[in-house]
């Protein structure tokens, strides 16, 4: 039995179910069946990634439950570190990836509030370099140049929060659609070191053609990278402390930022990869070929950017680090109306904006679900055959962490794994058991 299996069967019996306080009075722990929850059916889920952790498709995983404010299920499983034999546990710090997205925009919704600027405002009134926007046509793989048509119309902000202003992530475009020429332009797309900012990154990204006119469809991109450098723009302080200062230490997330202070190093869990059934650390980046790995200035190398100044480059859509406990009270914040313990991060109906769901901007296979501000949406509830209530709202991360949130059963899930890539459905069972064990 090699080591990994028998670090899995050790953990069977120490479930790592820790207690750590949920210090704040209206975000603690609750008995199950004051909110309609069945308890034991709630044993399902610890049977469920117990399971996932024998199959080698995740290797430590923590998730939470919150139901009418109260926390109804908070367990951790498995390991976070494997080599050093340190457990996951309800405290342990995970990269979030792309559920970076939404703090991001809960971000720039604080400046919408106060009136920096409108969903109609064009970017480039904001970010000059994004004026005049070209979009892509073909890429001359002789010339190593792009073939490019003028776009129409600008880019406006509302473009970024909904992922249809035509920004692409480089690392995803296929070689079909010019692949070589954007990965050439060397920009950073997460997990960035200090040897470039923000603003240079932005402006590299701006001189990238869009695939597509701002507003004529869906391309997930580096908007709320974008987003990041409008903020800077704006407000005059680096993402990363705005993000500190106006949510993260308000709403008192203590295990959550862009960067984890030394201190904390060793509670930031490894992140891994099922390699032909052997589970193995995570090297960035499995998209870039070695060529273009060179090219892209990158390295097989694991995931360090939590040690990195982040008021350098702090990265919007992907590099915030947190706790399934921290995510689940910021996401607690939206539910209850943008304020939480008497902190007011956001107005009511700005939060409102968030899972309103817009026409035209369905989802590449519309099951009744539709872009809100950087989260899926439940537009119509009766095209599918899940349990999500309409408006409910979703989103997932690179490294297989995902959560979601209820308005009508005031319900909230967050289940956080690190692994790349994942091969589980683990993430899709999670919220069924959660919704049939509602009474």
């Amino acid at each position: 039995m090699n080591k990994y299996l028998i670090i899995v069967f050790i953990n069977i019996f120490f479930l790592s179910c820790d207690s750590d306080s949920n210090e704040h009075y209206n975000f603690k722990n609750i008995d199950p069946k004051i909110v309609g929850v069945d308890n034991d059916h709630l044993k399902l889920i610890d049977e469920l990634i117990l399971q996932s952790a024998l199959n080698k498709e995740v290797v430590g995983t923590n998730a939470i439950i919150v139901k009418n404010g109260g926390i109804v299920y908070h367990k951790a499983f498995g390991m976070a570190d494997i080599d050093n034999n340190i457990k996951m546990t309800n405290s342990t710090i995970v990269a979030i990836a792309s559920m970076s997205k939404l703090m991001t925009t809960v971000g720039a919704l604080i400046l919408f509030d106060r009136g920096l600027f409108n969903m109609d405002t064009q970017l480039d009134k904001i970010l000059p370099e994004f004026e005049n926007p070209n979009v892509f046509k073909s890429y001359n793989k002789k010339t190593k140049k792009f073939v490019t048509k003028k776009a129409k119309p600008p880019i406006l902000m509302k473009h970024l929060f909904n992922h249809t202003s035509g920004i692409v992530y480089p690392i995803f475009i296929p070689d079909s659609l010019g692949r070589e020429g954007y990965l050439n332009a060397s920009v950073i797309d997460a997990f960035p070191d200090t040897l470039i900012t923000l603003e240079e990154n932005i402006k590299r990204l701006a001189l990238l053609p869009l695939m597509n006119n701002p507003g004529e469809r869906w391309w997930y991109g580096m908007n709320m990278d974008v987003l990041g450098r409008v903020i800077e723009v704006l407000d005059g302080r680096p993402f990363s402390k705005f993000m500190d200062e106006e949510i993260f230490i308000p709403l008192k997330l203590n295990n959550t930022g862009f960067g984890v202070s030394e201190s904390k190093w060793n509670k930031v869990a490894k992140i891994y990869q099922n390699i032909d059934g052997e589970i193995v650390e995570f090297r960035c980046c499995p998209e870039f070929n070695d060529e273009e790995l060179k090219k892209a200035g990158r390295k097989k190398e694991s995931v360090k950017s939590y040690k990195y100044d982040p008021n350098v480059i702090a990265m919007g859509g992907a590099d915030i680090y947190s706790t399934a406990y921290d995510y689940a009270k910021f996401l607690q914040m939206l539910l209850e109306g943008g304020a939480l313990n008497d902190v007011t991060i956001l107005g009511r109906k700005t939060v409102e904006l968030i899972n309103r769901p817009l026409e035209n901007l369905f989802l590449p296979e519309d099951k009744g679900i539709a872009m809100g501000l950087s989260v899926g949406v439940v537009k119509d509830e009766t095209k599918s055959y899940e349990h999500y209530s309409a408006g409910s709202y979703w989103w997932g991360g690179y490294f297989y962490t995902s959560y979601w949130v209820d308005p009508k059963e005031k319900l909230i899930g967050v289940i956080m794994s690190q692994m790349n890539p994942a091969k589980s459905e683990l993430n899709n069972k999670f919220p069924q058991l959660v919704y049939s064990s509602l009474n």
